[in-house]
């Protein structure tokens, strides 16, 4: 701050990754925005400086301009208004006039890329306790929803986002139903020793449908010397992959991470950095990499000589799939390939309502890039989506 408010000093004053301030009232925005006022240039980068919210919006430009009210505090009502009741039409209508003149960007439809081909999702059949687990959460979450009217509404929402998490471990990996969430303490399988039991010795029963499926295909891209990258969300997933793909013989590493970070150690980045120079090598030998979106989805590029990803399971957070999706699809590369990309499902599950989420949300998203301004989001939670998801498929 001394430094800045020095008058014989003229600072130009650049925030990098800015979605990162978008934040209304978080702390590195309140910093930012503090010594805004003290740089005489100032300047913001970003590929997305619309995540999820418009309100997401307002610190960027109350750093550029702090002594001016670029959006004023009646359409800061209409946007949530008209953003509550999904209409983006009207709402771009108020913020074009306002930020178009205020940016400078290349539109992703204008660099030449080669189409990016999404196939048809592979429909799995559960295997029989992993079916007996999820039908077995499924039937209790519709019991719970009678009954949480008597729970506070704090209480309700993490059970809520709790509950729906269990539901996806069920479609990746039946034995994480035995591990910890942070937030969510419910015992959804309270007094029933017999499931209990199964989730306990999963391993010794089976192995889930989706790693015999993935096995397949993965050998498949082997004959063919073909790059792949599988996406996975949960970490103790990704090491049961990995682990069943090493008992083939095939060379795999994995980028694994549980939350994302701006600044990780050298030795970590170092790691990081030699498993992806040595998988863009055409001639290293590793053909497969395991990453979760989490750790992976920013900030890397493979699409030298990667087109394809298989998507085992997936989250309802966009931001991350967006982001992955660009992994194997950018410029320097995607010119003369299309990028590929699988997914697996589980028949009549909540797989399938969670591709369908993304592809709407997404498709809500690129039809505003596609205008005059960006929306794609680096918020890496997914909390509001998972009690969406719990309410528009159990409470409806």
């Amino acid at each position: 701050m001394f430094f800045l408010k020095n008058k014989k000093i003229n600072t130009f004053l650049v925030i990098d990754e800015a979605h990162y301030i978008k934040q209304v009232n978080g702390n590195w925005a309140k910093a930012v925005l503090k010594i805004s006022k003290y740089s005489k240039f100032r300047c913001v980068l970003t590929g997305t400086p619309i995540p999820k919210s418009y309100s997401d919006l307002y610190n960027l430009i109350d750093f550029l301009w702090p002594e001016r009210n670029i959006v004023n505090s009646e359409e800061k009502v209409k946007l949530k208004i008209l953003e509550e009741k999904k209409d983006y039409e009207s709402a771009g209508k108020i913020l074009k006039p306002n930020i178009g003149p205020l940016f400078y960007r290349v539109r992703k439809s204008e660099l030449g890329l080669k189409p990016q081909i999404f196939h048809i999702p592979k429909i799995i059949q559960m295997n029989h306790y992993e079916r007996l687990l999820y039908d077995a959460i499924e039937k209790k979450i519709k019991k719970y929803g009678k009954e949480e009217f008597l729970q506070n509404i704090e209480l309700v929402l993490k059970l809520r986002r709790g509950r729906m998490i269990r539901l996806r471990q069920c479609l990746s990996y039946a034995k994480l139903l035995n591990s910890a969430i942070d937030y969510y303490k419910e015992n959804i399988f309270e007094g029933d020793n017999y499931l209990e039991n199964i989730i306990y010795n999963y391993d010794k029963l089976e192995l889930p449908a989706k790693i015999n499926y993935l096995i397949n295909f993965i050998k498949e891209f082997e004959k063919t010397k073909k790059k792949v990258v599988i996406w996975a969300y949960f970490i103790g997933s990704l090491k049961l992959i990995e682990k069943k793909i090493i008992e083939l013989g095939f060379n795999c590493k994995k980028i694994i991470g549980e939350t994302p970070v701006e600044r990780t150690s050298i030795e970590e980045e170092e790691t990081r950095e030699k498993i992806i120079k040595e998988f863009i090598d055409k001639k290293s030998g590793l053909d497969i990499l395991l990453a979760n979106p989490a750790a992976c989805a920013e900030s890397i590029s493979l699409h030298k000589t990667c087109s394809s990803a298989i998507y085992y399971d997936l989250s309802y957070n966009c931001a991350q799939y967006l982001q992955s999706l660009d992994r194997i699809h950018r410029v320097g590369g995607s010119e003369k390939k299309s990028a590929h990309y699988y997914f697996l499902q589980y028949d009549k599950t909540i797989d399938s309502d969670i591709l369908d989420n993304l592809k709407a949300k997404a498709k809500k998203m690129y039809d505003i890039i596609e205008e005059d301004y960006s929306v794609y989001s680096l918020d890496m939670s997914d909390e509001i989506d998972e009690i969406s998801a719990y309410e528009r498929l159990f409470l409806k």
